[in-house]
């Protein structure tokens, strides 16, 4: 009886390992890129292709904002190779920054060397 306790216990532990694991290796990220959607068309045209891409997960089209977001696993692709994807159907595409980020670098406050100054300050 402790033989099979103890080998149940055993494959349990291994089982909840392995999936750990798993899981592991599916990290996921996600970008934003401009791009030159006008219409419906062109937008139905990047639905219909980006997904067949491999390692991509989820992603939505904005004509008014001409963006393109994309959710991907990082095992199985990269920016570059979503940009490509989609430069492929013939749009372009460029990397979008984001606009918190712009926003923390013009706030940053001063770190005595000035180098982070945005404006004019006086050392304390």
């Amino acid at each position: 009886m402790k033989k099979t306790l103890t080998l149940i216990l055993c494959s349990f532990f291994l089982a909840v390992g392995t999936i750990g694991l798993q899981a592991d290796n599916k990290k996921e990220a996600e970008v934003t890129f401009t791009v030159n959607v006008h219409c419906d068309n062109c937008k139905k045209k990047i639905e219909n292709s980006l997904p067949h891409e491999k390692g991509v997960k989820d992603l939505k089209v904005s004509v008014k904002e001409q963006s393109v977001w994309v959710k991907f696993e990082t095992a199985k692709t990269n920016k570059d190779l979503l940009r490509k994807a989609i430069e492929k159907l013939g749009f372009t595409a460029t990397e979008k920054i984001e606009e918190t980020k712009k926003a923390t670098a013009e706030t940053k406050t001063c770190d005595g060397n000035h180098t982070n100054c945005k404006k004019d300050c006086t050392k304390k």
